[in-house]
């Protein structure tokens, strides 16, 4: 009797035998009762040894690294005999199972125009490998801080979706949210703790000929604890959408109504009210420095132009065009990035680098001895100096800009602007050389996997 009631452990994370882990994987040991955390913690040893943090989640051990793993190491974790239940019965024999990190991924949907599913290429463009199959394919998927995790808003018959996730680690998959009948779900955005899930909901309404369509959006918030009531974030009935998070976990949303970035505290509170708001006519979606301090987001620029009697006509005042402005977010303090001395330019799409020390962005420029088709990569610090372009193709437009974890290689879309029937590219570019290369055709939204 006392050894069926001995503890055992029910679940390991990452599979024993696994490979191509993430580099910033968590370890867990799940066991089937409550355990005596000081006898299971001296028995755990992993090797090779890197520093990080033990905490539990019920029966749950949960090992988060400091720092990545390296890439292409086996890490074996042994748990001794010995460790004991709170009802002090002990397991009576040990265990050890290993794992092998992979190396970084490009993670992305295929194919574009058509019901897409998620897959992962290799940086060398020779491995892919398909995530998911889903009968009506995947609209809209994120990644969690760490890399490890993917939310994906899977499409349904009703022309709504379902939230779900995937856990890279494991490979196991689960329901989120199930949104409400004839509700599409979008635009995903995953606290960086991994406890809150902002998105986008569009409910679908009665248009012309009784055929249904698509009504405005509206921000709201989801538990990923299990809980599945999800909570509207923003005033009544205005219209909400682009939710981001800081690291720091502020949640930030574009009113359309206002014409404002709103700014809450969603950890605190699942209805919280904003606590700062930035005017912003383009409602773009920026991004957050890596502290937390600043959100960079583009801005239409409307210039000071003076019209004489000469010049007669009055074309020139409906020109304008878009400037990258950095916002400290408590006290509001604003800054052209951009700048006068570039000229006509429209700056969008900008991207804080992890270490902080760069912004990538597009620009195209509208003047016309300088004047592209497509928006081109640009680079610049923080403080808008050194900025460089790194590509010259007028007939390309590039977008869907994300930095790797190391802050070195920018992975990107470009899609011929002189004929949009072609496909969409995925490209790695170094930032040091300058080397580039293709990895797909036909595929969209390209993040990191560590």
């Amino acid at each position: 009797m006392a050894i069926l009631a001995a503890p055992r452990m029910e679940k390991l994370t990452p599979a024993p035998d696994s490979h191509g882990v993430p580099s910033t994987a968590r370890i867990s040991l799940t066991f089937n009762q409550p355990m005596d955390v000081r006898s299971v913690e001296t028995r755990l040893k992993i090797d090779p040894p890197l520093s990080g943090h033990i905490g539990w989640d019920g029966n749950t051990l949960i090992f988060e690294p400091f720092e990545p793993w390296p890439e292409g190491i086996t890490v074996t974790v042994q748990l001794a005999a010995g460790a004991r239940s709170t009802r002090f019965l002990p397991m009576l024999r040990g265990q050890s199972w290993s794992f092998t990190i992979g190396a970084p991924r490009i993670l992305y949907l295929w194919p574009a125009g058509d019901q897409a599913d998620l897959y992962t290429i290799s940086l060398d463009g020779s491995e892919t490998t398909r995530l998911t199959k889903t009968p009506l394919g995947v609209i809209d998927y994120t990644l969690s801080y760490d890399g490890n995790r993917v939310i994906y808003a899977e499409a349904r018959e009703d022309g709504g979706s379902d939230l779900r996730l995937l856990d890279l680690t494991s490979g196991e998959q689960s329901l989120v949210y199930p949104c409400p009948e004839r509700v599409l779900c979008q635009a995903m955005a995953l606290e960086p703790e991994g406890n809150i899930l902002a998105f986008e909901r569009l409910e679908f309404t009665v248009g012309a000929a009784g055929k249904p369509v698509l009504g405005a959006s509206q921000v709201w918030t989801i538990s990923t604890n299990g809980e599945v009531k999800a909570s509207h974030v923003g005033v009544g009935d205005h219209i909400t959408s682009n939710p981001s998070w800081s690291s720091t976990g502020w949640l930030a949303y574009y009113d359309n109504t206002l014409m404002e970035i709103a700014l809450v505290d969603a950890t605190i509170d699942p209805k919280p009210p904003p606590f700062n708001h930035i005017p912003n006519n383009l409602g773009l979606k920026g991004s957050w420095s890596p502290d937390g301090v600043f959100l960079l987001m583009p801005e239409i620029v409307f210039p000071q132009v003076d019209i004489g009697e000469e010049e007669g006509g009055t074309e020139d005042l409906t020109s304008f065009y878009s400037h990258l402005y950095q916002v400290e977010v408590t006290s509001g303090i604003t800054m052209d990035l951009t700048g006068g001395q570039a000229g006509r330019v429209e700056d969008a799409s900008p991207v804080y680098s992890p270490n902080g020390e760069w912004i990538a962005f597009t620009r195209k420029y509208l003047e016309e001895d300088r004047w592209t088709l497509g928006r081109q990569l640009w680079l610049m610090r923080p403080d808008g100096s050194e900025s460089r372009q790194l590509t010259d193709e007028s007939f390309y437009g590039y977008s869907s800009l994300a930095w790797s974890p190391d802050s070195s290689t920018l992975v990107c879309l470009r899609k011929n602007r002189m004929d949009m029937a072609q496909p969409g590219e995925i490209w790695l570019y170094e930032i040091e050389g300058g080397v580039h290369s293709q990895l797909a055709v036909g595929g969209y939204l390209p993040q990191w996997i560590p």
